[in-house]
């Protein structure tokens, strides 16, 4: 009897008992990005809005403007306010105009520093918000 011999030869299919794992973290990768992008949107903030009271009469308030010129004049509701009288001034529209809130707008050329000293002077005297209006002059 003619005896077979074996080739040793290795198989184009080598199976493996180790089981292949690559899915597997690919899977786990793709779900941890998404759960941590969709957290992200789980508590949208919102603007908080102070809703008027409905009882009661309250006078009307409007914005006081504060304007700096390009020279560093600087105009109260449209009257020019020397720099030491500006406490009293916003003081002054503060109970006439009943306004807490400010909208000052400075030329670009004035520097950074004046624009934050009136809006201590302003903060001193009780003012509770400042917005900023981009000026209409080059």
């Amino acid at each position: 009897m003619a005896h077979r011999r074996r080739s040793r030869r290795k198989s184009l299919f080598d199976l493996s008992s180790d089981p292949d794992l690559t899915p597997l973290i690919n899977c786990m990768y793709l779900l941890l990005i998404f759960f941590m992008v969709a957290t992200t949107f789980v508590n949208p903030k919102g603007l908080s809005v102070d809703l008027p009271g409905g009882q009661g009469e309250s006078k009307a308030s409007k914005d006081m403007n504060i304007v700096i010129d390009r020279d560093g004049v600087i105009q109260v509701n449209g009257e020019i306010t020397p720099r030491e009288q500006l406490a009293e001034k916003i003081h002054q529209v503060m109970q006439t105009d009943n306004t807490k809130t400010v909208i000052l707008e400075a030329n670009r050329t004035v520097p950074h520093g004046q624009v934050v000293k009136i809006m201590d002077i302003a903060r001193s005297q009780g003012i509770e918000g400042i917005a900023f209006a981009k000026s209409s002059e080059g």
